[in-house]
C-alpha cells in the first residue's frame, strides 16, 4: 500500500457540484451544501447553543471531504459569544483528500463565502493527523487522513457533537459499518448529539446497539427523512489503566508557571497565552534564547523514514505543526528554502532511494536532486531561532522574570499560591530539578560556526549530510558538532569542535569552505538534551519509585490493576535533541491539551513515543528495573 494517500476522483456537474466518482455521489446537496449543513448538522446538534458558556467544545465528523461543513461552522462560531472565551474543536476523517484547487472550485457556488484561511491552511497529502489552528478565531482543526476505523482506534477524544457525513452507505459502507458505529460510542461525551442526512435502516440499528437515542427528523431538500441521535447525557464508562499516563486527568489551574525560555518554554508560554492563561517564564539567563535556541541560524528539516510508522508519522506531523506556528507567530523570523540533502553513505543512498519510490510527501515538498542520489526537502524553513523565540514570548499574558536560579522544582512554588500548573522546559537541568523522577536525559555539545563569505553569490541556501551548511547572501552558519557531554562539563567553544565544522563544511560544500573569510569565523557552543531513544520527553511527571510499584506486574508479563501515580499539576517538556524547533510547538500543544483534557493533536501509539514514563514501562517489560 502507498504511503501517498490516493486523491480522489472528482467530476463536476454543470452548477459546479463536485462528485465523487469512486463512490457515483455529490459532495454536498445539489439544492445547497450550505442550507444542508445548518439543516442535518448544526441544528440537530444544538448548535449555536451548546457551545455557549463552555470552556471548549469538539464537534466530530466523519468525511472531511470539501470542509465545508467545517467552514459553516466556523461562520457560526464567529458570530457566538463563544468564541470570544471558549475555544472549538473541529475533528474529522478523510481518506481520499482533495486538494485545495478542487476545494476553491468546490466554494464557487458561494461567492461570499470566508474560504481564504482554510485554503491558505489546506491539510498536506500525508498520511495521519494533522492539526491545523486558527488562533485569531480560537479553533482548532484535526484531520486525520485515513482510514475512518483507524483513526478511531488510535486517537483519543470525547466529542460532543457528531456530523455524519460520509458518502452513502449503500456506496461507502466502510465509514458507515457496525464497528464505525460503535467507535462513535466510545468517543461521544455524555449529551452528544449526532446529525446525519441518511435514515437507512443499518446506520441506524448500529447507532441504537452502541446505545445512541436515535429518532427520524423531516429531511433537507430532496431528503425526506434524515437521523438524529443522542448519547445519553449520564453515562457511566470503564476507565482504562493508563500505563503511559497519556491522558492524566485535567485539574483546575488559573495561571500558568513556565521554566525555561528556549524554543521549549516559549512554545508552552504562548500555547497556553493564546487559550488566556497568564504565564509566568522563569530562567536562569538574562534573556531569553540563551542556550540551545540561540543559534544565529537554524533550519527546520524532516528526518524522513522510509517505512510508516508512527515514529515517522510523529516526525512529519511535527514538521509541518512547526512550519505552520512559525509562519502565524513569527513571519519575520522565517523563510522557506529548498534544502538539499546528500546521502552520507552507500546504505543513505538506498534509503534515500526506498523513500522516493513511495514518499510520504507530495512533490512539492520531498523529490530527488539533481544526480538522483540525494533528496531535496522544498519549502523547509531557514530561522532565526533568537526572534522566534522572542516573538512567540511577546503576548500580553506573558511575563518574564530572568536570573531565576531555580535548583529544586519546591523552589518554583515561591512564585505562586498552589493554583498554578508547572511546565519544566531546562533541557539538560530537568533532572537535577526532579531528584525523585528518574529523567534519562544525556547532555550533548552542540558547536557550530558563524562567519561571512566572499561577495557573489546572493539569496538562501540549505545543505545538509549530517551536517549542514545555512546560507542568506554572504552570511553562513555551518556545524554542528554533537559530542557527549562530560561530567562537570559546561558549554564551551573549543578549537577541535571548529576544525570538526569546517572539514564539514569542505566536504558538504567546497565552493562556500573557499569563499569563507576565517577572520570573520565566531563559534557558539550549548548543550542539547537527548534521550535513549533520540525521541522528546513530553508528559506529566511521576515519582520513579511509586510508579515502579505500580508497574511490577509488567515483569511477568502481567496486566495492570492501577494507572501509576502521577502529578498533575506538573509537565516536562525536555530531550529535544538537535530537532528542538521541529518538536517544541506541536508538544507544547499536547501538553496543553493534556492539561486541559481536551482532543490530543497526535495518536496514541505517538503519544506513548514521547511520554516521561515510557523508559520504566520498557524497562520492566524487560525485566530490568
Amino acid at each position: 500500500m502507498s504511503r501517498l494517500p490516493e486523491r480522489p476522483e472528482i467530476s463536476w456537474k454543470d452548477d459546479g457540484t463536485p462528485v465523487a466518482s469512486r463512490f457515483d455521489d455529490v459532495y454536498y446537496s445539489v439544492v445547497d451544501g450550505l442550507q444542508e449543513t445548518n439543516e442535518t448538522f448544526l441544528k440537530p446538534c444544538g448548535l449555536p447553543e451548546r457551545w455557549e458558556g463552555t470552556n471548549s467544545f469538539v464537534i466530530a465528523e466523519l468525511g472531511f471531504g470539501t470542509g465545508l461543513n467545517f467552514l459553516a461552522t466556523l461562520s457560526l462560531w464567529k458570530s457566538s459569544p463563544a468564541s470570544s472565551t471558549g475555544w472549538l474543536h473541529f475533528l474529522s476523517v478523510e481518506k481520499f483528500l482533495m486538494s485545495s484547487a478542487e476545494a476553491r472550485k468546490a466554494y464557487s457556488r458561494w461567492p461570499d463565502l470566508e474560504a481564504k484561511a482554510l485554503l491558505d491552511a489546506w491539510p498536506e497529502r500525508t498520511k495521519g493527523l494533522q492539526r491545523i489552528e486558527f488562533p485569531e478565531h480560537r479553533v482548532s482543526l484535526s484531520l486525520f487522513v485515513g482510514d475512518a476505523e483507524d483513526w478511531l482506534t488510535s486517537c483519543h477524544f470525547n466529542a460532543d457533537a457528531w456530523f455524519l457525513d460520509g458518502f452513502a452507505p449503500a456506496k461507502n459502507d466502510s465509514i458507515w459499518s457496525a464497528q464505525v458505529m460503535a467507535q462513535l460510542a466510545h468517543h461521544a461525551a455524555p449529551g452528544c448529539r449526532v446529525g446525519t442526512y441518511t435514515v437507512a435502516g443499518a446506520v441506524r440499528r448500529a447507532l441504537a446497539e452502541a446505545g445512541f437515542e436515535v429518532s427520524k427528523q423531516p429531511g433537507f431538500g430532496r431528503k425526506r427523512e434524515r437521523l438524529e441521535a443522542i448519547w445519553p447525557p449520564e453515562t457511566s464508562s470503564d476507565v482504562d489503566i493508563d500505563v503511559y499516563l497519556s491522558r492524566p486527568k485535567a485539574i483546575n489551574f488559573d495561571k500558568v508557571i513556565v521554566v525555561g525560555a528556549g524554543i521549549a518554554g516559549a512554545s508552552v508560554a504562548r500555547k497556553f497565552a493564546e487559550r488566556g492563561f497568564p504565564v509566568t517564564i522563569l530562567d536562569r539567563h538574562q534573556k531569553p534564547a540563551s542556550g540551545a535556541s540561540g543559534n544565529p541560524k537554524g533550519l527546520v528539516m524532516p528526518r524522513l523514514d522510509a517505512a510508516d510508522t508512527p515514529q515517522a508519522r510523529l516526525l512529519i506531523q511535527s514538521y509541518l505543526y512547526a512550519l505552520r506556528t512559525y509562519e502565524h507567530f513569527a513571519p519575520d523570523a522565517m523563510s522557506r528554502v529548498s534544502t538539499q540533502q546528500y546521502p552520507q553513505s552507500e546504505t543513505e543512498v538506498s534509503r534515500f532511494q526506498k523513500l522516493l519510490k513511495d514518499p510520504p510527501l507530495d512533490a512539492d515538498w520531498l523529490e530527488a536532486n539533481e544526480d538522483g542520489q540525494g533528496l531535496v526537502h522544498h519549502q523547509s524553513g531557514l530561522i532565526s531561532p533568537t526572534k522566534i523565540v522572542e516573538d512567540l514570548l511577546n503576548h500580553p499574558l506573558i511575563s518574564k522574570t530572568f536570573d531565576a536560579n531555580i535548583e529544586h522544582i519546591d523552589e518554583i512554588r515561591q512564585h505562586d499560591d498552589n493554583r498554578a500548573l508547572v511546565v519544566l522546559t531546562t533541557g539538560y537541568e530537568a533532572q537535577s530539578l526532579l531528584p525523585d523522577m528518574d529523567v534519562p536525559i544525556v547532555g550533548k555539545m552542540g558547536q557550530i560556526e558563524s562567519g561571512r563569505l566572499t561577495p557573489g553569490l546572493s539569496g538562501l541556501f540549505a545543505k545538509a549530510n549530517g551536517s549542514y551548511a545555512l546560507r542568506e547572501d554572504e552570511e553562513i552558519v555551518f556545524g554542528a558538532t554533537f559530542e557527549a557531554l562530560k561530567d562537570d562539563q559546561s558549554a564551551g567553544v573549543s578549537s577541535e569542535a571548529r576544525d570538526h565544522n569546517l572539514r564539514g563544511l569542505e566536504a558538504l560544500a567546497p565552493d562556500w569552505h573557499s569563499d569563507l573569510e576565517m577572520s570573520s569565523l565566531e563559534s557558539r557552543a550549548s548543550v542539547r538534551a537527548t534521550t535513549p531513544d533520540r525521541f522528546p520527553i513530553a508528559g506529566v511527571i511521576f515519582e520513579t519509585d511509586a510508579a515502579s510499584h505500580c508497574l511490577e506486574p509488567l515483569k511477568v508479563g502481567a496486566k495492570l490493576s492501577e494507572t501509576p501515580p502521577f502529578n498533575p499539576s506538573v509537565y516536562l517538556l525536555t530531550g529535544l535533541g538537535a530537532r528542538g524547533f521541529t518538536f517544541a510547538p506541536l508538544l507544547a500543544e499536547l501538553i496543553v491539551a493534556s492539561a486541559l483534557g481536551e482532543p490530543c493533536p497526535v495518536s496514541e501509539a505517538e503519544r506513548e513515543l514521547v511520554s516521561p514514563i515510557r523508559f520504566l514501562v520498557r524497562a520492566m517489560r524487560k525485566g530490568r528495573a
